[in-house]
């Protein structure tokens, strides 16, 4: 077998990005319904890596309902009579969101590389499961192989047959390689932050990078610059704000939603204040998301189960749409959030390793 691991079949935009990993370099496609999609740059195909994100309109995939890998290992590449093996093959069902009620997602964040028991949280639906949401803090990014086991962990969860939305959390921005993140996960270009339509649902992945301040100093600490002036964030976020309020959403009846790993209304529940920052901005951009009217948001970073109803007094910064924690990874505690999604409101379940029901709400739209 030529993969290392499963497809994963991300959403941005109204487009899927197929990301896909071989165990040697050469040229990868992806066949629907007769055509082949590959990763290119300006008319050259990629043969000296082992990874692709290639892209694939999501109308072309959601009708065909299945998908192949094609790939051919590099033998050798040059100027005239490059050298390519044999063509390899491997078919995908894919199943698309056309549900519109009972829409059974799994939101799961906080992972930190306890890839199998977060394995086991995820498979809480079984066969049942339309939609994916990996949400930030997978862990720190020091080797690619911390990329390729990300892809793999996401690969197995959704056999590369569901589609998958997916965010950067404050800890995948660190490490010796954090700077490559758009290069294995989705994103739209080297954006983390973007809008995206599934099936009749339609939201917002943001990004709030770090936890605090770019400038953090720790006097405690052997290195008391924390991040070492490798961090831009502040400027980051205001050019997400500025992405924000020149997004519109047309008029129709599907459900809105935001995911992202800090919630910027609810940035710590602490009291720390070294985690409260941006209030001015992250004020922007809860204004915005009023205005696009997102039903609820996801998030996780807290390392905690909770729901914060609209305008709750413990969030840092009033919203008028509740507010979802959905992760728990705290003193051999794991617990994710089972989701039934229909157009009057969703049933939200916080669930564990062992598969049970730890708690659950109905919130209404």
């Amino acid at each position: 077998m030529f993969l290392k691991c499963k497809p994963c079949v991300f959403v941005v935009g109204n487009e899927y990005e197929i990301v896909i990993n071989t165990a040697e370099n050469g040229i990868i496609g992806v066949s629907v319904g007769g055509q082949i999609y590959y990763e290119e740059n300006s008319g050259a195909l990629y043969s000296e890596k082992n990874f692709a994100k290639i892209r694939v309109p999501q109308g072309v995939l959601d009708g065909a309902e299945k998908y192949a890998v094609e790939y051919r290992k590099t033998i050798i590449r040059r100027g005239y009579g490059s050298l390519m093996d044999e063509k390899q093959r491997v078919e995908f069902e894919f199943k698309p969101l056309k549900k519109t009620q009972d829409i059974k997602i799994y939101h799961v964040a906080d992972v930190h590389y306890n890839f199998e028991i977060f394995e086991k949280v995820c498979s809480f639906f079984g066969n049942e499961l339309d939609l994916l949401v990996v949400n930030g803090d997978i862990g720190e990014v020091e080797t690619i192989e911390n990329y390729e086991d990300v892809l793999k962990f996401v690969g197995n969860i959704s056999n590369g047959k569901i589609p998958v939305i997916f965010s950067r959390g404050n800890h995948d921005v660190r490490g010796h390689l954090a700077e490559r993140f758009t290069d294995y996960f989705p994103a739209n270009g080297k954006k983390t932050y973007f809008n995206f339509e599934v099936g009749c649902l339609k939201g917002i992945v943001l990004d709030c990078g770090e936890d605090k301040r770019d400038e953090h100093i720790d006097r405690n600490a052997t290195v008391p610059d924390v991040y070492g002036g490798v961090n831009i964030f502040h400027d980051f976020r205001l050019r997400e704000r500025d992405f924000l309020q020149n997004l519109i959403f047309r008029k129709d009846d599907k459900i809105t939603f935001a995911v992202s790993h800090i919630s910027p209304s609810y940035t710590t529940s602490s009291g720390n204040p070294v985690f409260d920052i941006e209030r001015e901005v992250y004020a922007e951009w809860i204004k915005e998301l009023e205005r696009l009217g997102i039903k609820f948001m996801l998030t996780g970073h807290l390392h905690k189960v909770d729901i914060l109803p609209a305008f709750d007094e413990r969030s840092i910064l009033p919203a008028n749409y509740p507010v979802i924690v959905g992760s728990e990874c705290y003193k051999g505690k794991f617990m994710g959030t089972a989701i039934t999604l229909n157009k009057d409101g969703m049933k939200v379940q916080f669930t564990d390793q062992e598969l049970h029901v730890v708690s659950e709400q109905w919130i209404n739209f």
